[in-house]
This record gives structure tokens, sequence and C-alpha cells, in this order.
């Protein structure tokens, strides 16, 4: 028998180079499905390290081909520390007997999953099961806190109120607000009220009360031991602060009866502000508006704390068709923010105020500018269509909307209709200026080739400028004239256009290239990073919110982190994911022209490369058509999974991949392994693509909405012109799908001919 705890413990202290690389290379197998890699490496090699094991042990949980007994073998030979042949509970009740060994972020998640193996199988009663999770040692680690929790539920049961009460205060004061889950803190102060401290456990009750992950049914729990120990109407009587906090579990009659019985609690300043948020919640539910405004004029530092919670409150309202009620809340008590702005213009709306509601649309989008769905109910307003005839707003409707929204590539639609506007208006010389930079106001965006295309003629009556680089206004007179397709901007490629970044990208990039180094520095990031590296990012995202918060982060610092840890941990999805969180959060526009490379590559990476040119070669398509679709269908996660059910990199719908992996012979398979998701969707786009005229404009229409209801759309709505065509196609989706998968070809085509990437 090989003992691999000491094997990995020696590889930690004197591997080779090349051991190191072939672990990094398992972690990566493990987080990116590559189950037929593992597979391979182990024809011909047996595990001797930790690290393999537990390769061995996901490949059996997740692969196609993988066997649950040889899964729950290797679980408890690597908890042991040795191999083991035989899974019996008398071989599984050893590891209760058995030295531990150093707790590696392997040996954790093991351990959890063996746990949950052992209690389904019914290996362990209730006491070996208490013996089993007292093994570990409690640190800041999600499966730590997974495993106090149970812990302390399964002591609950026993009723060992006095080991409750140990084993919870052994935890360590630095961690303890993270091991304790607001469940085991109820069963903390429970167990203080069985053991005769009842003024310890309604402490402990208020503490968890207070806090804002607590659940309803652990609310729930709290009131009804309450109840039995001082009487059901003790809490009715408890001071205001302290009654507010058991709000989600009065009834709703008797909340009725204690708004009549206590008519300060809507002038009380309370203590706590999950009271505050208990009670004006109710209180917007029953549509109690003018004692919901008493509670917030009596407690204004709340309302600055969260104005989010404005928002919240307002959007119930709405829905129940309160509108007037939705717009005082908001004008009396909201901000100048995306929220505030998106209420009134969706509550004008619905009343009919059609001035009011177009200006906080605007002013909505000005500051939210990437909700698809209100720059389309922006355009309506503007647009008006009947039946084939189109008209016009005022200009002045169009400049206002153009003067509030940002210059990002969001606003192209926007930008395109205002120049069909002008055109349908016979405003030639404000038309003639306005092409000569469209490319300001949405740099980057699908509409610069749009516009270019339906206004060449008009564009080329001009030259383009002699010299490009000589300033921002030459610049972007040169790219409105170009589009910036790298075949036409030759004065351009190879140049350094630094200068005409925008505001906050330049500083924006040195940070992210700078932040995974903060990573291993710290402790809890570290194994955050671990968990992102495994693939368990559930677990690393709680680390990476526990420090945010622990640490008082802003939004803004957290995704930093995260767009670091990505880099780190080899996890794609969270590199590119938050890198454009962060551009969206400071407004910078996604061209890959006007961004600096350690920026750009981020939101446009390669992973999988080797498979995607491999694929791509076998199907003669571009590589930068795979990306595209890969880059929105999945945004690069091997185990994305959409509403709809579709799976993996390229998002297969379980019955295309069926029908597709028949034609080709493949027979087990996992549609989230990189290798057949890539496969598969790389050979229907190259079916979709011939069957349209190689056009990836087609065939991504035809990816999204099914190669039948193309063909419908044609014959019902296509006239010879593609871009009037886009503007007419009348499922939503399907338009918004086609344009950001052709603007990624376009940012791909960029990133290699401007930049060599």
């Amino acid at each position: 028998m090989r003992f691999f705890w000491l094997a990995s413990r020696i590889l930690l202290v004197c591997a080779l180079t090349t051991n190191l690389y072939a672990e990094e290379d398992l972690y990566y197998w493990i987080k990116s499905h590559q189950w037929d890699k593992i597979e391979e490496k182990f024809k011909t090699s047996s595990p001797s390290r930790e690290s393999e094991v537990y390769s061995l042990i996901e490949f059996h949980e997740k692969a196609p081909n993988g066997n649950k007994e040889t899964r729950f073998r290797y679980l408890v030979s690597l908890v042991r520390g040795v191999f083991v042949s035989d899974t019996s509970a008398a071989e599984t009740k050893k590891i209760l007997t058995q030295t531990m060994p150093y707790q590696t972020t392997l040996f954790r998640l093991s351990y959890w999953r063996l746990y949950n193996e052992i209690s389904q199988r019914n290996h362990f009663n209730n006491e070996e099961k208490i013996q089993y999770l007292s093994r570990l040692n409690f640190e800041e680690d999600p499966i730590c806190r997974k495993a106090f929790d149970e812990l302390i539920r399964l002591l609950a049961i026993e009723n060992r109120w006095k080991d409750i009460l140990e084993k919870t205060q052994s935890v360590p004061e630095s961690v303890k607000y993270f091991i304790v889950t607001p469940d085991s803190h109820y069963r903390y102060g429970k167990a203080k009220l069985m053991l005769g401290d009842e003024a310890g456990a309604l402490h402990e009750w208020l503490l968890c009360l207070q806090r804002d992950t607590v659940q309803e049914y652990t609310i729930q729990y709290i009131a009804a031991d309450w109840g039995k120990w001082k009487g059901n109407g003790h809490i009715h009587q408890l001071p205001i602060s302290e009654l507010t906090l058991f709000f989600p579990a009065i009834n709703t009659n008797d909340k009725e009866a204690i708004f009549k019985s206590r008519p300060e609690l809507f002038s009380t300043r309370l203590q706590f502000y999950q009271g505050f948020k208990n009670l004006t919640l109710q209180l917007t539910k029953v549509n109690r508006i003018d004692e919901l405004f008493r509670v917030f004029r009596a407690n204004r530092s709340y309302v600055e704390i969260d104005p989010s919670w404005i928002i919240s409150l307002a959007d119930i309202l709405y829905q129940q068709n309160k509108f007037e009620n939705a717009i005082e809340l908001v004008k009396s008590f909201g901000g100048k923010d995306a929220g505030t702005y998106r209420i009134l213009a969706a509550s004008y709306d619905r009343q009919g105020e059609k001035e009011l509601y177009f200006e906080n649309l605007v002013l909505y989008l000005g500051k939210y500018p990437f909700n698809l769905f209100y720059q389309d109910r922006l355009l309506d307003l503007l647009v008006i269509r009947n039946n084939s005839e189109i008209t016009y707003a005022p200009i002045q409707k169009f400049e206002r909307a153009l003067s509030e929204i940002p210059n990002l590539p969001v606003k192209g639609r926007l930008v395109y209709w205002y120049l069909r506007a002008l055109q349908a208006k016979s405003e030639s010389a404000r038309l003639k200026k306005e092409l000569k930079r469209y490319y300001q106001l949405c740099p980057g965006s699908y509409y610069t080739r749009v516009i270019r295309e339906e206004f060449i003629t008009l564009i080329k009556e001009d030259q383009a400028p002699d010299n490009p680089t000589y300033n921002k206004d030459s610049l972007f007179e040169y790219l409105s004239y170009s589009a910036g397709i790298p075949e036409e901007s030759s004065h351009l490629l190879g140049k350094n256009l630094g200068f005409a970044f925008p505001k906050g990208s330049y500083e924006l990039g040195i940070k992210l290239s700078n932040a995974s180094s903060r990573i291993g520095s710290n402790r809890t990031l570290a194994l955050a990073s671990d968990y992102f590296k495994l693939g368990e990012d559930t677990l690393g995202l709680a680390l990476v919110n526990h420090y945010s918060l622990k640490e008082k982060l802003s939004e803004e610092e957290k995704e930093e982190i995260l767009v670091g840890i990505g880099d780190k941990s080899q996890n794609t999805y969270y590199t590119a994911f938050y890198t454009r969180s962060l551009l969206k959060r400071l407004m910078i526009p996604d061209d890959p022209i006007l961004l600096p490379t350690q920026v750009s590559s981020r939101i446009y990476p390669r992973p999988h490369r080797e498979l995607v040119r491999k694929y791509a070669d076998e199907n003669q398509i571009s590589e930068d058509m795979v990306y595209a679709l890969m880059r929105q269908e999945s945004f690069f996660k091997e185990t994305a999974t959409s509403r709809s059910n579709a799976r993996g990199l390229m998002q297969i719908m379980p019955a295309t991949g069926k029908e597709l992996a028949n034609r080709m012979g493949v027979t087990e398979y996992s549609l989230y392994t990189p290798n057949i998701s890539i496969r598969l969707g790389t050979k229907f786009l190259a079916y979709l693509l011939r069957s349209n005229e190689n056009q990836l404009r087609w065939a991504s229409i035809a990816y999204n909405g099914g190669p039948g209801n193309l063909r419908k759309w044609k014959k019902a709505v296509y006239r010879g012109d593609f871009n009037h065509f886009l503007e007419d196609l009348p499922v939503k989706e399907s338009r918004d799908y086609c344009r950001i998968v052709v603007s990624n070809y376009y940012a791909y085509d960029i990133m290699k001919k401007y930049h060599k990437l």
C-alpha cells in the first residue's frame, strides 16, 4: 500500500518543476471537465499523489463513463491515505481512529464528500458522524463551515446542548462569523436556553436575526422556540427594535394587530438595519404607504446605507400596479441613480405620461446603458413603425438621448437610427457632419460597420485624414471612414493608439496585470483561488465575498480580485466576465482598437486554442468565428447550463448533441467536455455557414433560433437588405444574439490584425 499523503507532502518540498506543471495540468483538466485527458493519463500509469487520486474521484463522478463504486473507493483511499479495495462500513470506520494528516484543500473536499457518501450508505450512526466531523480543523474555509453546520445539527438531534456550547466557543473568534452560520447560531442560542441561560439565548438569537444571510425558516425556528419558552404573545411585547427582527415569523393578522396597538412602531429610530428592512418590506406589501414613509423619515441613516433597498420596495409597488406610490417613494427617498430613473420611467409609461417616460428613460440609460430591453424601448419612442412605413420623432429627441447616453458600443443602434432619421428628414449637411464622427459616439459597436455599409457613398465623398494619429479628432474621423475594418485601416495597423485610449483604461490595465500578485499573499484569497482552480466556483466565491465584506472593499475592488483569481487559477470565465464588468462599471468602451492589450486580451481570450484550431481547420471555418460564438454562448465557462438546458462551451442542446454525436460516431460523451462541445459545436456552425452563403450573420441567427425559424423569418421579413432585415426581425433574442456574435467576430479579427493576438 502506498501512503500518498507522504508522497504529496514530499512533493511540496522537493518536487521537480515538471511534476508541478503536471499537477497544474490535472487541476486545469478537472476544472474544465477534460475527462478524456484524465482517462488517457491513467491508462498507462497509476495514481500516486493526492492530486492524482482526487482527479480520479472527479472523473468517476462526472465523466460519462465514470463508476460510482470506483469513485467511493478512491474517496476512502484519499482520506485513509492508503489505497483500499474494501469499502465496507468496517473499513470506513477505521478513519475514526487513524491519525489525521495535514488538511489540504483536496483533503477537505474529499473528507466532506466522503461524509455525504457514508451518510447515504448508512455506514455511520449519528455518534460516529459526530466523531468524524469533529476531526476536522475548523478554519476559514467553506468546507469547514458546511462540516461545522452539520456537526451542530447532529449534536442538536442528540440533545447534546453542552457540547454545542463547547464546540461553538472553541471556534477562534477571528473566523467565528464565517464558520458559525445563522442555523448554527440559532442552535447555539437554543443550547443556552436548554441549559437555563434565558438572557444568553435571547442575546444570541437577536445577534442571529441581525445577520443578512439569515433565512426565514431560521427566524421561524427561533420564534417558535421562544414562544414555547415564554408564551406565544411574548414576542409581540418585545421592545420595538427587537420586535421588528421577528417580523418574518409573525403571521399577517398578528402584524395588523401590532400595527394598531403599537403606533410608536412607525416613528421609532430602530437599532437594527435588518429590523428596518423587515418592517419596511411588510408595510410595502400591505400598501401602508403613510406608515412606510414615517418609518423612512425616522430612520434616514438606514436609507443612505443601501439606496438599492428603496428600489426593491418600489419594484414591489410597481408589480402591485401602485405606480403613483412607486413614483412618490423614489422621489422622496431615492437618489439620482439608475434604479430611481428606471422606476420612474416604467411607472410613467404605465400612467401614459409620454414625455416624463421619455425623459426618465433617457436618464436611466445615461446611468446604465447596457439594458438592451430599455434601449429598444427608447428606439420604439423615436422610430414609429406602421406596417412598412417609418416616421421619426423630432431630431431634438434623438439629440437629447445622444447627449445623455455615454459613448459606448451599446449606443450604436441609437446612432444608426439617428443617421437614418437625418437622411429621412433631408438634413443633408448635418448628416454629412455626423458621418465624420459617428465612430466616436459608439466605438467598437456592431453598428459602426452597418453605418459604413449603409452610408458608404456619402462617406466616400470625402477623403480619409492623411495622418489619423495626429490627434483624437483625426483618429475618430479616420475610424468613421473605415469603421475600424482592418483591411480599410492600414494607417492604424501596428500603430500605438494609446493617446486615444478612454480615460481610466490604461490604469485599469495596470491594475489587472498586478491583480493576481495580491492573491498569493493573502490566505483567504489564496484558498479561494485553489477552489476556482478546481472548478469549485461556489466555494471560491463564498470566500471572496466574505473577504470583501470583512475588508469593506468596493464592488470595483472585489471585481479586480476576481480577475486576478481568474488569471491565477486559469479560469478564463472569471477573468473575462469580471474584466467586462469593470469596463461597464467604469463606462469604458470594450473596443479592442482603443484598449490596452492588458485589458482587450482578457475580454477577448482564446482558451482551448489547440482544440478550436483543430476543429476549425477540420471544418474549414475561421477560428475567430468559433470564438465569437463561444464568447456569446458560454463566455468560456465549460460547465455553463442555460435555462433551456443547453450545455457546455458551445451551448449545445442535448437533442442536437445526440444527433450530431450519432452522425459523427461518438458514443460515450459529455457536452461539458471541451473536446466534445467544441467538436460538435464547430461541426454544427460549419453546417449552418454552408447553408447560409458562409455568412456568420445568417448562421448566427440559425444557431440561436433554429434553421427552420430562420427560413420562416427570411420569407416574412427579408427584402434584400440584411441590415434592415435584422432591425425588423420579430424575435428580440435572435436580433441581439446576431449583433453580439458578429461584433465578437469583428473584435477577434481586430485582435489578430491590429495586435497580433
